[in-house]
């Protein structure tokens, strides 16, 4: 009996295929290839993720004669139908269907590839074969032994998550259709000018904007309170302790008071220690990892965008590196078995060490978090690579990699052991406080180093008289909240219901995409003039919308249907009724818009117009050696000159660099002189490649004061494999 197997990918159906018995590879088209397993009469048959999609039918085709408010009303305003690439798998699918018995849905295991495999492509597979059996392989990774076990225990389709994904096409369809058209048709006349085609309007994309607007404006609007603080520099064996007043901050009314203790203390020279005490505390290793908390993690500690880190983990998993990393789950089963992959750490270079060690102090079980979700285990590494496997398709996925194989192993180690000693001071009566937290046990942090906080060294305080270095009057003014990172959205998105864990990243580079937002310094996003402008005339006559109620009330309506709660027909109901009203709730008040045009018109023109100007310049790690708080970045201008300029543009400092070579900035390499990133020149000579070094801190010094200076000619340092190091 055939049987038909359908997966999400042609990585996927490679790897299906592969562990389940040798294979002669069918070439449908140049993309499309089917994989046959003659001893077990199997064909693997590959999609490309989604191939069918939900459009407008003709009747709804024209913005100019359809009302957008029927696309909500009618049942007939939207149809599911083939995407442009569709046209060879849909045939395929066909064509093996007619012959096979079996069909087992093989497509990613979430809700997403249950739509995929029970709502796109297994409607052409019954069409052509009405009594074909249908199951599903429910895959949490791709490795053979686990799709050998699966194959054999074979369960039901998953209809429920199929129906969500359903569900969630359909209502974002009607409700993005309807709602894009009406706005951008409100907006025309400012369209036209700023030459922009349409507004995007999303369910969730809309509400995520409305709260970066909201960021930005508390920004914008933020008033900065000056406030004075007094605080101390001590000294005890060669180890700088820094006191502050127990009465910081002074705010302005008492910046008499402040100034009166700083001039009554300001030339003491001796601190007494009050009170001594100490304290340990223990410091639990992090519990594992599902989606979210990983796309925190990676776009935390690399400095990389949501969406780039989801491609990473999605292809180690396609390249049977890692399970399934879209899960709900930060707990293991009590049967999941460890062993197996711990035991491939211990020959590792970098981890075998620390692996081992876990062995010998039967550390074997790891820590527990809060939800086992019964999709999929957290994400876990499947196997031990080096860093210089062949593979890894980039360097990215290595940095990936390596990041949740050493947070795998951290869920086993010790905890780490903190001193927390506070000491309770008085300098001529004044009373100030310190406290020092040293690290005294590493336990877990030996294989997460990223993960550790900034610890002091530890030392003994047996005097009770310590003297005092300098005592310090500081101004200073309070701080606006940051801008948005994605390593933050994420977090905010998560705690609004916003999206899923697979479409947040997607949803942040659709604002960026739709020019409504912008990466600054940092990775932290602003919202553009056009996204502003959009966001205050919505917010007039369409509040409701635009909070982040709407979009959770819908997704708590998802998962009814994922649970059999409710079903997929009557959600949609629920939600157009809804929609509908907020629909309405829109026009009736959306003359209150139109009135604005003619004030606002040029001024967002020309915004836009210095928008699309703006280029995204290579920053370095480097602060500015003047200013201090802000990182350099390396411009290029329109005449093709080219410097360094602090990415403050108030403190207009400027650095040097060569006029001719490629520029590499080695964000892993700091000069050991100064801390600044080291760069590395590539450029042509007499037909030759020449690479050199040089910290452009010490070479814009050397500029002024002489000798010139590479890093080649430092007598101390010297760059090896990309790395500033001291010489032999």
């Amino acid at each position: 009996m055939p049987t038909l197997i359908i997966s999400e990918k042609n990585k996927a159906a490679k790897g299906i295929a592969e562990a389940l018995g040798p294979v002669i590879v069918i070439n449908k088209t140049k993309y499309l290839k089917v994989y046959q397993i003659p001893s077990k009469n199997i064909y693997v048959v590959p999609l490309r993720g989604h191939i069918l999609e939900y459009r407008n039918t003709n009747q709804f085709k024209s913005w100019t004669n359809s009302d957008p408010r029927e696309i909500i009303t009618n049942p007939n305003s939207i149809d599911k139908v083939a995407i442009s690439y569709a046209k060879p798998y849909i045939k395929t699918l066909i064509e093996f269907s007619k012959i096979c018995d079996e069909c087992v849905i093989a497509t990613d295991a979430d809700v997403e590839g249950c739509n995929i495999g029970l709502f796109d492509a297994l409607p052409y597979v019954i069409k052509a074969n009405r009594n074909i059996k249908v199951n599903q392989l429910w895959l949490s990774s791709l490795e053979k032994k686990e799709i050998v076990s699966k194959y054999r225990n074979l369960i039901p389709p998953k209809w429920s998550w199929g129906e969500t994904g359903e569900a969630r096409a359909i209502i974002d369809a009607i409700i993005g259709f309807s709602s894009t058209r009406e706005v951008t048709n409100t907006f025309r006349p400012i369209l036209n000018e700023i030459n922009n085609k349409f507004v995007s309007i999303g369910r969730v994309q809309t509400s995520l904007l409305y709260l970066i607007y909201l960021r930005d404006l508390e920004i914008d609007q933020f008033i900065p309170e000056t406030y004075w603080t007094i605080s101390a520099n001590l000294e005890h064996k060669n180890h700088i302790i820094k006191a502050v007043h127990t009465k910081n901050p002074f705010i302005k009314e008492k910046e008499s008071e402040a100034k009166a203790i700083f001039q009554k203390i300001k030339n003491e020279k001796k601190a007494i220690i009050l009170n001594n005490t100490k304290e340990s505390a223990l410091i639990n290793p992090p519990t594992p990892l599902n989606t979210s908390k990983a796309l925190v993690l990676l776009t935390r500690i690399l400095r990389i965008s949501a969406r780039a880190a989801m491609i990473a983990m999605n292809s180690l998993y396609l390249n049977q590196i890692i399970s399934y990393p879209r899960t709900d789950s930060d707990k293991y089963s009590s049967n999941f078995n460890h062993i197996q992959y711990l035991d491939n750490f211990k020959p590792h270079t970098n981890y075998g060490t620390y692996t081992v060690n876990l062995f010998k102090i039967n550390r074997l079980k790891p820590t527990i978090g809060k939800v086992d979700a019964g999709d999929h285990p957290p994400i876990t590494p499947l196997v031990s690579l080096e860093q210089n496997s062949s593979k890894f398709e980039n360097n990215l996925e290595k940095k990936v990699y390596d990041l949740l194989a050493r947070h795998y192993l951290a869920l086993f180690g010790n905890q780490a052991k903190e001193l927390r000693t506070k000491l309770r001071i008085s300098i001529k009566d004044e009373l100030f406080t310190s406290r020092i937290v040293s690290l005294t046990y590493s336990g877990f942090y030996e294989i997460v180093p990223f993960l550790k906080k900034s610890y002091q060294p530890v030392f003994e305080i047996d005097a009770k008289v310590l003297p005092v270095n300098e005592i310090f009057l500081e101004e200073k003014e309070t701080q606006p909240p940051p801008c948005y990172s994605d390593t933050t959205l994420l977090k905010l998105m998560e705690r609004e219901h916003l999206g899923t864990k697979s479409t947040r990243p997607t949803i942040i580079k659709i604002l960026i995409d739709r020019k409504l937002t912008y990466r600054i310094a940092k990775n932290r996003f602003r919202i553009t003039e056009w996204g502003k402008f959009l966001i205050q005339e919505l917010s007039k006559v369409w509040l409701p919308f635009l909070k982040p109620e709407f979009t959770r009330f819908v997704e708590n309506l998802l998962e009814d249907v994922k649970e059999k709660r409710k079903t997929m027909e009557d959600v949609v109901i629920i939600v157009k009724k809804i929609f509908l009203d907020l629909f309405d709730k829109f026009r009736n008040k959306k003359n209150a818009i139109t009135i604005k045009f003619d004030s606002v018109k040029h001024n967002l023109k020309t915004t836009m117009q210095q928008t699309s100007r703006q280029k995204n310049f290579p920053q370095t790690t480097s602060k500015c050696p003047k200013c201090k708080n802000h990182q350099m970045k390396l411009i290029t201008t329109s005449q093709k000159k080219r410097f360094l300029a602090c990415s403050d543009r108030n403190c207009k400092t400027y650095l040097s660099v060569p006029k001719t070579g490629k520029i590499s900035i080695l964000k892993s390499a700091t000069c050991s002189i100064c801390g600044f990133n080291v760069f590395k020149i590539l450029k042509m000579k007499n037909k030759k490649k020449i690479t050199y070094y040089l910290c452009p801190k010490c070479w814009n010094d050397s500029l002024k004061e002489g000798p010139i200076s590479f890093c080649s000619n430092c007598t101390e340092f010297q760059i090896s494999k990309d790395q500033c190091v001291k010489r032999n």
